[in-house]
């Protein structure tokens, strides 16, 4: 088994992916009308079977459900290598890289104010503690 979506709500679709394929490098793997208004459109890093359902107009969508802490924590091998790069491609860190007990810990904001946790293990701060 593994997580198949997770739906982040936006204000601005096109905005979104323009961040999510630009700023974090995914990339767009569907975007498909849903009728005349609405669009399913989905996103996710390349090579791995996670996708991010970019929702407006659907699954409970809401303009006050855009923006703050989402809760999803996306892991990557090094946070501080990983929020570098990112941070060359205009992504906001509201939390830089900073040592925790359970591993490295940062949190950035999408297009929409959408906020997100980035992890890896603490494994990468042997030298750190």
């Amino acid at each position: 088994m593994y997580i198949r979506t997770v739906n982040v709500y936006v204000n601005d679709v096109d905005r979104a992916i323009a961040f999510y394929t630009g700023s974090l490098g995914w990339e767009k793997r569907t975007d498909a009308p849903m009728n005349d208004e609405i669009r399913w459109v989905t996103v996710g890093p390349p090579g791995e079977k996670t996708q991010f359902v970019l929702c407006k107009g659907f699954a409970g969508w809401a303009p006050e459900k855009v923006g703050g802490f989402t809760g999803t924590v996306i892991g990557v091998d090094d946070v501080e290598a990983a929020a570098a790069g990112l941070s060359e491609r205009g992504v906001e860190f509201t939390t830089p890289p900073t040592p925790q007990p359970w591993g490295l810990w940062a949190q950035f904001v999408d297009s929409e104010g959408n906020e997100f946790g980035l992890h890896s293990e603490p494994s990468t701060l042997a030298a750190v503690f």
